[in-house]
């Protein structure tokens, strides 16, 4: 009887390296498609970076180096009221020299399947049914815009380039700096206030008192069905797509990616 248990013991001994190689095997591929998976879909996602070539901008880079910044939106989706995914919005460019500001918009067959049901249509709407404007908080909006799009993994991914964009409106008064409740990172003394009609305003003082208060802290990009493009009524998606408190940061080097080929003129971005 000790001899068959050590023959049994032998025999457990033995195969356990070989079970452990392959659980070990069958759990390393496991992970591997879990984050392989979670990676490409996190990559179909993303769009690309680009700023799209305007004559407005080439005009401008003839005279120079035009500032261009960059701004990650505060809300990046909207959902629906039965809380299922939209619209999603990305990378903010403000070009101050040309007046242009532009914003990346993405969207997929769902939504395009919840507009349909929305509006009860007979057929899904094509990837182009939606029309888009800017919402400054003075009140005022921009619907003449030029854009790029492309498909990749399910998603349309449309690049909206808005002119006549002009966020450093101000108007100049007479403040102390005690009236700052505020300071940004660097010291610069800023401040919620609001004007007589209510609206959020944000003012800079300077060590002499004067102000600049900015009645475009907020701007948001809306978006309606074209079947159905009424102003008065609340769009399918309103996100914000500059903030003034939050900063931009400069994209530098750009002229190197310009590329002028294709129907869709681009400038690549890092």
């Amino acid at each position: 009887m000790a001899e068959e248990l050590t023959e049994y013991e032998e025999m457990r001994k033995n195969s356990h390296p070989v079970l452990k190689t392959v659980l070990k095997a069958v759990l390393i591929a496991l992970i591997i498609f879990v984050f392989g998976a979670v990676i490409i879909r996190s990559c179909v996602r993303r769009p690309e970076k680009h700023i799209l070539y305007s004559e407005k901008l080439a005009a401008a880079m003839e005279t120079g180096d035009p500032v261009i910044y960059y701004q990650s939106p505060y809300d990046k989706i909207n959902r629906n009221e039965y809380g299922t995914f939209q619209f999603s919005i990305s990378d903010c460019y403000y070009i101050p020299d040309t007046k242009q500001l532009q914003v990346t918009l993405r969207y997929n067959r769902r939504t395009l399947e919840n507009t349909r049901d929305k509006y009860g249509l007979a057929e899904t709407p094509d990837d182009d049914c939606f029309v888009h404007s800017l919402l400054f908080e003075d009140g005022e909006r921009i619907t003449s815009y030029s854009y790029s799009a492309y498909k990749s993994g399910g998603y349309r991914f449309v690049y909206l380039l808005f002119d006549g964009v002009d966020l450093d409106r101000f108007t100049l008064v007479s403040y102390s700096p005690e009236d700052a409740a505020v300071t940004d990172s660097k010291g610069t003394i800023i401040a919620h206030e609001t004007d007589e009609n209510g609206r959020n305003i944000l003012y800079e003082t300077d060590e002499s008192g004067q102000a600049k208060v900015y009645t475009r802290t907020f701007v948001s990009l809306e978006t309606y069905y074209t079947g159905d493009v009424n102003y008065n009524k609340a769009p399918l998606s309103s996100l914000m797509v500059f903030n003034r408190l939050q900063n931009f940061t400069e994209v530098e080097n750009y002229r190197r990616y310009v590329d002028t080929e294709g129907k869709f003129p681009i400038i690549k971005v890092n």
